[in-house]
């Protein structure tokens, strides 16, 4: 099975601002500030949150099926 990954799909200069699952097309993950003055490492450890999140509840789930004996 393919690993997934997170792809920056949208940046606010040197700030990611969007990114998605490389596996899931319709999966996107946004950051929205909580300033006026967005920090580029809050932004990416947002975003690489909501990916270990999904990652977890998607992806390992489908993992642990596909071993299943008898499934």
């Amino acid at each position: 099975m393919k690993k997934p990954f997170l792809h920056v799909t949208k940046w606010l200069g040197n700030i990611p601002v969007e990114a998605e699952c490389t596996l899931c097309a319709d999966v996107k993950f946004k950051v929205r500030s909580t300033s006026h003055r967005p920090s580029r490492e809050e932004y990416q450890k947002a975003l690489q949150q909501q990916f270990d999140h999904h990652v977890k509840t998607v992806h390992m789930e489908e993992d642990a099926r596909q071993r299943a004996p008898g499934l």
